[in-house]
C-alpha cells in the first residue's frame, strides 16, 4: 500500500493551490515498481521530516532513492523511493521517473569515461602509446593552451579532474560556440590563472568540458555517445540523457524553480516560479556535457549507485562496467576542497575525480553535489556501510540547503547515528552569509567623482574578450543632446531589463526600500550571451568605479519559443540580483595603457588562500579585461 500523505500551501508566484504529495515505495533492484507496506529505509517519521522540510522553505519537489546491499535482503538489495511536492508548474508531482538535471554529478560519468580510454589496451596499441591519469593535456588535445605556457605544458589529466591546475571557475565564459568544444577549448589561453599547477583547489567546470573531448579525438565518436554505450547501456539507465529535447519530449522533466526577482542583499525574498523552459536549450547543451549535461531520475540512478557501491560491477549481473582501479581512482583524494571541518561531526574534505571524500560521525562519505539554474543535487554513498542516497531538487535557492540536510538525516536514521539539528545550522550559515553580503555592499558615496567620460558616449562601442566575448554597453538615464542606439533602446525597453532596472541593486537604506533612482547614478546595462547571465548591470560606484552584478532571465528565449503567448515576461524568472563584484572603465592612457573593461571583485571566481587577485592598476588589475574593439 502506498504510504501517501498531501496537505496543501500557497506559492507565492501561483495564486491558486497544488496538492504536496509524498510516496514511498520499497522495490527489488531493477524491477517494476511494487509498492508495499514496510518502509525499512524512509520510514514514515522520514516521509513527514521532509515534508515539514519542504513546507517550512516552501520549495516545490525532491526525490529522494536509498538503496542498500544486503545478503539478507532479495536479490542482495534493498531500495526504497521517496517522492515529494510537485515537479512542474502544473502541479503534476514528483515520483521516481521525474527526470532531473543532476549538473554536476554528472562529473563522475566524464571520470568514468577518461577510465575506460586509459583501461582501452586495443586503443593504446592501436595509437603506440599508453594514455594515463598523468598524460599531459598537451600530448592530447591538439587545441590545448594557457596563457601561462609553463602551466600548460605542465597540467595532466589528473589536474584537470582534481580542479588543480591553477584556474579559478570562470563560469560565464561558458557560451554556445559554432565550433563547439573544440572551438571552446582553443580560447582556454585567454583566461588569466589564479594560482600555480598543483598549488591550490579551485573548482572549474572548463577542464571537464576539455576532457569530453577526448572521445572524438580518439575515437571519433561523441562524448554523449561514448557513455551511453559504456554506461547507460549497460546499466539499463534508458531514462538517461544528455539531450534536452529527449528530456522534454518525454514529459517527464521536472520544471527547475527559482524565486524570481530576490535579492538577499536588499532583503527581497522573490517570487517562486517555474523555470519554463529549461536554461539549456537543445543544441546548447553539448559543451556542457562533460561537467553538468547529464538528465536523469532517481530510479535510473539507483542502478549507478549499485554499480558504485559494487565499485564498477552490475549490481544484478556482476559484469564490470567500469575497471574497479578506475571507480577507486576516482574517490580517491588528490586535492584538498577544504582543509578543515565545519563541524565537529565531519573531517576536512579531500577531492579526487568528480568525488568528494569526507567522514560523517566516523562513517566515510564518497559524494558530489550539483547546480544547474532550477536544479539542485546530492548522490552520497557510504562504502563501509553498503548504503547509497540519491536527492534531486527543483528549487534553485535552497534545494543545496535541504538536500543537504536529508542526506544525513538518512544517514542518522538508517545507520543509527547521532542526531543534529542541521535545518538550524544550515540556516544560520545562511543567515551570516547574507549580513557579510550586505556589509560588503557598500552604497554609492554621496560625494562621489563622475567618470571620466560620460557614459553615453560609451554607447556604440564594443569591448571584446577572445574567451567570454563582446560587451557593447547601453546607456540608461538622461541624455544630453544624444540618441540612444536602436539596438539599446529595444534592449532597454523590453520587459526583462525594465524590472532589472527596477531592482534595489545598491541603497543606504537600512530597510533596503529607497534605492536611488537611474537619474541619480549613472547606468550602464550590457546584453551578455553566457549560459548564465543574460544581463550585465553597472551603476556608478565612484570615479572610473561600477558595482555590477550579472543577472540571467529566460524572458527572450519564452518569447522565441512562444511562451506565455502575447505575455512572455507573465512567467519569466529574473536571478542573480545579489551576485555582485567590481567593474572598473580603463580609458586609454599616454603610456599606451588601452581602453576597456577590468572585472574584478571575485568575478572569475578565485578559491583557496594560497590563490591570488591580480596586482596593479588598469589593464593589470583586471581578473578579466575586455578590451575596446
Amino acid at each position: 500500500m502506498a504510504c501517501a500523505k498531501s496537505w496543501a500551501f500557497l506559492f507565492a508566484s501561483i495564486l491558486f493551490l497544488f496538492p504536496q504529495l509524498s510516496l514511498t515505495a520499497q522495490i527489488p533492484f531493477q524491477t517494476p515498481i511494487n509498492v508495499q507496506s514496510s518502509h525499512a529505509l524512509i520510514t514514515p517519521d522520514i516521509d513527514n521530516f521532509i515534508n515539514d522540510l519542504l513546507k517550512d522553505y516552501n520549495s516545490p519537489g525532491l526525490s529522494v532513492a536509498v538503496i542498500r546491499q544486503n545478503d539478507s535482503y532479495e536479490e542482495g538489495w534493498l531500495t526504497e523511493f521517496g517522492s515529494y511536492g510537485i515537479a512542474k508548474g502544473d502541479g503534476s508531482p514528483v515520483t521516481p521517473d521525474t527526470l532531473f538535471a543532476i549538473a554536476s554529478n554528472s562529473k563522475l560519468f566524464l571520470s568514468f569515461s577518461v577510465g575506460l580510454l586509459i583501461s582501452n589496451e586495443t586503443l593504446a596499441k592501436e595509437r603506440g602509446q599508453e594514455i594515463s591519469w598523468l598524460t599531459k593535456a598537451k600530448d592530447l588535445i591538439p587545441e590545448w593552451g594557457l596563457m601561462d605556457k609553463d602551466m600548460e605544458n605542465i597540467v595532466n589529466i589528473q589536474d584537470m579532474l582534481s580542479h588543480r591546475t591553477g584556474l579559478p571557475r570562470h563560469d560565464f565564459s561558458g557560451t554556445v560556440k559554432e565550433g563547439g568544444v573544440s572551438e571552446m577549448i582553443s580560447t582556454l589561453r585567454y583566461l588569466r590563472p589564479s594560482a600555480e599547477v598543483r598549488q591550490t583547489f579551485q573548482y572549474n567546470n572548463l577542464m571537464y568540458e576539455t576532457l569530453s573531448h577526448l572521445p572524438h579525438l580518439l575515437l571519433n565518436q561523441s562524448f554523449e555517445s561514448y557513455i551511453s554505450q559504456h554506461i547507460f547501456a549497460p546499466l539499463n539507465m534508458t531514462a538517461s540523457t544528455y539531450s534536452v529535447a529527449e528530456a522534454e519530449a518525454s514529459g517527464n522533466f521536472a520544471d527547475g524553480f527559482h524565486r524570481s526577482m530576490r535579492d538577499t542583499i536588499a532583503d527581497v525574498n522573490g517570487t517562486l516560479t517555474p523555470t519554463i523552459p529549461y536554461f539549456s536549450r537543445p543544441g546548447e547543451e553539448k559543451i556542457w556535457a562533460g561537467a553538468g549535461g547529464v538528465i536523469t531520475s532517481a530510479r535510473d540512478l539507483t542502478k549507478w549507485m549499485g554499480m558504485l557501491l559494487l565499485e564498477g560491477r552490475h549490481p544484478v549481473t556482476n559484469e564490470t562496467v567500469v575497471p574497479t582501479e578506475v571507480v577507486r581512482y576516482a574517490a580517491e583524494g588528490v586535492s584538498v576542497s577544504e582543509p578543515t571541518a565545519k563541524f565537529p561531526e565531519l573531517s576536512p574534505v579531500v577531492y579526487g575525480a568528480g568525488q568528494d571524500r569526507f567522514t560523517y560521525q566516523g562513517h566515510e562519505v564518497v559524494e558530489h553535489g550539483g547546480h544547474n539554474p532550477g536544479f539542485t543535487t546530492q548522490v552520497s554513498r557510504f562504502p563501509n556501510d553498503n548504503l547509497g542516497l540519491i536527492i534531486l531538487s527543483n528549487d534553485e535557492e535552497f534545494g543545496t540547503e535541504i538536500h543537504e540536510i536529508v542526506r544525513f538525516k538518512l544517514a542518522e536514521h538508517i545507520l543509527g547515528l547521532k542526531e543534529i539539528d542541521w535545518k538550524s545550522r544550515k540556516q544560520e550559515a545562511r543567515a551570516k552569509r547574507v549580513s557579510s553580503d550586505r556589509e560588503a555592499a557598500l552604497p554609492r558615496p554621496s560625494n562621489s567623482t563622475l567618470p571620466s567620460i560620460s557614459l553615453e558616449l560609451l554607447e556604440g562601442r564594443e569591448f571584446f574578450h577572445p574567451t567570454y566575448g563582446t560587451l557593447k554597453p547601453c546607456y540608461v538615464g538622461p541624455r544630453n543632446n544624444t540618441t540612444s542606439l536602436s539596438s539599446c533602446e529595444k534592449f532597454i525597453n523590453n520587459p526583462a531589463s525594465k524590472r532589472i532596472l527596477e531592482s534595489p541593486f545598491l541603497s543606504s537604506s537600512p530597510s533596503y526600500s529607497s534605492s536611488p533612482s537611474l537619474e541619480q547614478i549613472p547606468t550602464l546595462l550590457i546584453p551578455l550571451s553566457s549560459f548564465f547571465a543574460t544581463h550585465l548591470l553597472l551603476r556608478h560606484f565612484d570615479g572610473n568605479l561600477f558595482n555590477a552584478t550579472t543577472v540571467w532571465t529566460n524572458y527572450d528565449v519564452r518569447v522565441r519559443e512562444g511562451y506565455g503567448g502575447a505575455y512572455p515576461e507573465k512567467g519569466d524568472v529574473i536571478s542573480g540580483l545579489d551576485e555582485r563584484f567590481v567593474v572598473e572603465y580603463v580609458p586609454k592612457g599616454r603610456k599606451e595603457e588601452e581602453e576597456g573593461f577590468a572585472f574584478k571583485g571575485g568575478f572569475w571566481g578565485m578559491q583557496g588562500k594560497v590563490a591570488k587577485e591580480p596586482s596593479g592598476s588598469g589593464k593589470d588589475s583586471a581578473e578579466v579585461w575586455f578590451e575596446k574593439v
